[in-house]
């Protein structure tokens, strides 16, 4: 399947993800609170401008892994990220949230930025994301309101939905409310796996 920034005008979209993004993935590392030495799995990294930031704050010794399907953001967040990937601190694949190249129990957290309104059916990530995450792990979570409404008629249609699939997938400590990015017109969402 290809992705919808694989299409033309998807290399339009990556020059805007790139500023519209930037305030939304810095909240999403402030909320998920990364030790420097964990390592994070990214869903959706888009032009590479969260994995970046991400990068960075884990200088010492920390590891991010990001999926996104498009092979128009693996160019760019690749062109973005050269040295990370080169020393090993970046490893970023051309897939989909549903099948996370890791090993069980691998991942610290994860984030998605703008990213889990795509992943449809919803049960299969959250699935995939119980799988990686260690015990104890948390996902943060930022979406446009606006998204969410296209996707399921409105931000707490879509929120409804997505607390059950996390529950039935055993996650924990689920939270949302409005994120400070977008002049709080996105929408956060947290989830810890369970222990």
């Amino acid at each position: 399947m290809t992705s919808l920034f694989d299409r033309p005008g998807g290399a339009i979209a990556v020059a805007a993800m790139a500023t519209m993004n930037r305030a939304a993935e810095a909240e999403a590392i402030q909320l998920l609170r990364p030790a420097p030495a964990d390592r994070v799995l990214v869903l959706g990294f888009g032009p590479g401008i969260g994995i970046r930031l991400l990068a960075k704050h884990l200088a010492r010794g920390g590891a991010v892994v990001g999926v996104d399907p498009s092979t128009t953001m693996m160019k760019a967040a690749s062109a973005a990220n050269r040295a990370n990937l080169a020393c090993g601190r970046v490893t970023l694949h051309v897939t989909t949230a549903e099948r996370v190249p890791a090993d069980q129990a691998s991942f610290d957290g994860a984030i998605a930025v703008n990213t889990l309104q795509f992943c449809e059916p919803f049960a299969a990530t959250a699935n995939e994301l119980a799988r990686v995450l260690k015990p104890g792990a948390r996902m943060v979570s930022l979406t446009h309101d606006w998204a969410l409404a296209r996707h399921a008629g409105s931000s707490s249609a879509w929120l409804e939905a997505v607390r059950a699939v996390l529950v039935a997938a055993h996650f924990d400590e689920i939270e949302d409310g409005r994120g400070l990015a977008e002049k709080g017109r996105i929408v956060r969402l947290t989830a810890r796996r369970q222990l």
